[in-house]
């Protein structure tokens, strides 16, 4: 599915943000108290073919949209992708550690492509500067009210990106200017529904799985007091289900 014509519609907190872009999205959405969920719905809406998702917390490059839309070009090459991603980096330059791109580690052939190109495949991707063709609307819906500040992006791009492609793309750079909320027992929760949902399957859920392991175990390492906390909130988590 590659567009005759590409259009954006930015969804932002603030305006200022797009201050200095190279290549201006033609429609800007603001994010209300009703939340990101509902500002992509408006923004899918306009009739934009691609959103771009910017978060709060993070500075976008001057060509960061120039450089997330330049591989559109080679859609059909690509199979299409539904997600195109930012680097997010640190104010230092280094890789955003607390909210990493999740590479593609077991669809073989979406890997190969994606590395022909220099652009790592994803299987999930964290907010930042994430740009996303509006089809993902109809096919997987908003990003889900029930998961947002905790978790919201991995689950709705985990489901996205599940069967369809999705690429990072190194130079489209992203800084993130302040650091993330990552709070423990939402964390917890989250993940753990997230896993229990219908986003991961196969040797991909016993990859989220690890992943979550290692988290939970590292957080619970530095801060034993709180292992009653996040074993009833993974309890909860598994209880509550997608």
């Amino acid at each position: 599915m590659q567009d005759s014509e590409i259009t954006v519609c930015a969804v932002v907190g603030d305006v200022a943000m797009l201050d200095g872009q190279r290549r201006a999205p033609e429609r800007v959405e603001r994010v209300a108290e009703d939340g990101i969920g509902a500002a992509v719905v408006r923004a899918a809406a306009t009739g934009a073919t691609w959103l771009w998702l910017l978060d709060g917390s993070v500075e976008p490059a001057a060509n960061a949209l120039e450089e997330l839309l330049a591989p559109l070009t080679r859609a059909p090459a690509l199979g299409d992708p539904i997600l195109l991603s930012s680097m997010i980096v640190t104010q230092d330059g280094e890789l955003d550690t607390l909210a990493p791109p999740w590479p593609r580690l077991f669809w073989r052939e979406n890997a190969i492509v994606g590395a022909e190109h220099r652009l790592p495949a994803l299987r999930a991707a964290s907010w930042g500067s994430l740009l996303v063709h509006r089809r993902a609307l109809s096919l997987y819906g908003a990003p889900r009210v029930d998961f947002a500040g905790a978790g919201d992006d991995l689950e709705w791009t985990g489901r996205m990106l599940r069967e369809t492609p999705g690429y990072l793309v190194p130079g489209s750079v992203a800084v993130r200017n302040r650091p993330l909320s990552t709070r423990g027992v939402a964390y917890t929760r989250s993940r753990v529904r997230i896993l229990v949902g219908d986003g991961w399957h196969g040797t991909d859920r016993v990859w989220f799985a690890f992943v979550l392991v290692r988290d939970v175990t590292g957080r619970l390492a530095a801060r034993p007091s709180a292992a009653l906390r996040r074993l009833r909130a993974a309890t909860a988590g598994i209880r509550g289900g997608s």
